[in-house]
């Protein structure tokens, strides 16, 4: 066979080394491949066939050929048939192939027997994992369940403790309003007692006109007291004093007594502070409150104050709900 033109090394892609655990019966057909490969004619322009060109008419891909080359893996029968029909082909016949088709078959059978071995011991290999792999599996489903019971058990914790963070909030809850409820209705009482006992100091000690009974009336005598307080902070230049007594009044007084104080403020002429009460007491209570004081002032006969009176509660709830 003519050497190929321009190449140093005609065939080099043959030349593959064979690493050191390459047992010797894979080793020594891999030689007798690489020597086909170099049979193999060479191309019309005279240069060698590359490993691809040599890899396509067996056929298989170059990395294949390759690996089958360095013995990396074992070609299946029917591709080492194929390289020596065609390289005997190229070489001019059998007989100068070097190698008959029996031995190199024989070869082959050999190599697949040490390829053979490997693979029981591979398989080995793979059963041991197999079978410590179902014993992880079956303590992993052992530990999936017991963690899911765990997880049940601290979802109805969580609920449990839940559930009675809610009653004690509750309780907590109408206890404060309970206490809130008591005290408020102890400072009112306090208070209303002390306002009480200023009228009592404050009258003028007229005697009593016979079917008069607007000293005898307590409502009154606290209006009256409250009244002359506002009217001297208001004379005084302390408005700001006056409105603010109203708006204490507002907060501790009844309903009847709130009802006395508009009629006093009327009647000492003090208009503004009896319109200014009206708003804050119609605005400041509840609707129970209201309604009760409305009807104290019809029965004194004021009927337009009582309308003012409900009408300051319309407006407040009008706009609580339009911010709502």
């Amino acid at each position: 066979m003519s050497r190929a033109k321009g190449s140093r090394t005609p065939y080099g892609w043959t030349m593959k080394e064979f690493g050191s655990d390459v047992p010797p019966g894979k080793r020594a057909l891999a030689s007798e491949l690489q020597r086909l490969c170099r049979l193999l004619a060479l191309n019309a322009d005279g240069s060698t066939p590359t490993q691809k060109q040599a890899a396509d008419q067996l056929p298989v891909s170059d990395t294949s050929l390759s690996r089958f080359l360095s013995a990396a893996y074992l070609p299946g029968i029917a591709i080492v048939r194929s390289l020596y029909t065609i390289a005997s082909t190229d070489a001019g016949g059998v007989e100068k192939v070097g190698i008959t088709l029996a031995d190199l078959e024989k070869l082959h059978s050999q190599a697949a027997v040490e390829h053979c071995g490997g693979c029981v011991k591979l398989r080995d290999e793979v059963s041991v994992l197999r079978q410590r792999a179902t014993g992880s599996a079956g303590e992993l489903v052992t530990a999936q369940a017991e963690l899911s019971a765990v997880e049940k058990e601290a979802a109805a914790l969580r609920e449990e403790a839940a559930a009675l963070k809610r009653k004690i909030q509750a309780l907590q809850t109408g206890d404060a309003h309970t206490r809130k409820t008591s005290t408020r209705r102890t400072v009112r009482a306090g208070q209303r007692s002390r306002l009480a006992a200023r009228a009592d100091t404050a009258l003028l000690p007229v005697p009593p006109r016979r079917g008069d009974r607007q000293q005898s009336n307590p409502e009154k005598r606290a209006a009256l007291a409250v009244a002359r307080q506002a009217e001297a902070l208001q004379n005084g230049g302390r408005r700001d004093g006056a409105l603010s007594l109203l708006r204490h009044s507002a907060e501790v007084l009844s309903p009847a007594e709130t009802a006395a104080l508009v009629c006093v403020l009327r009647e000492s002429q003090l208009d503004e502070l009896a319109g200014t009460l009206i708003h804050i007491y119609g605005r400041d209570n509840p609707d129970p409150h209201v309604m009760r004081a409305a009807a104290q002032l019809h029965q004194h006969g004021a009927p337009d104050d009582a309308a003012a009176l409900l009408q300051a509660a319309l407006s407040t709830q009008r706009q609580g709900a339009t911010q709502g």
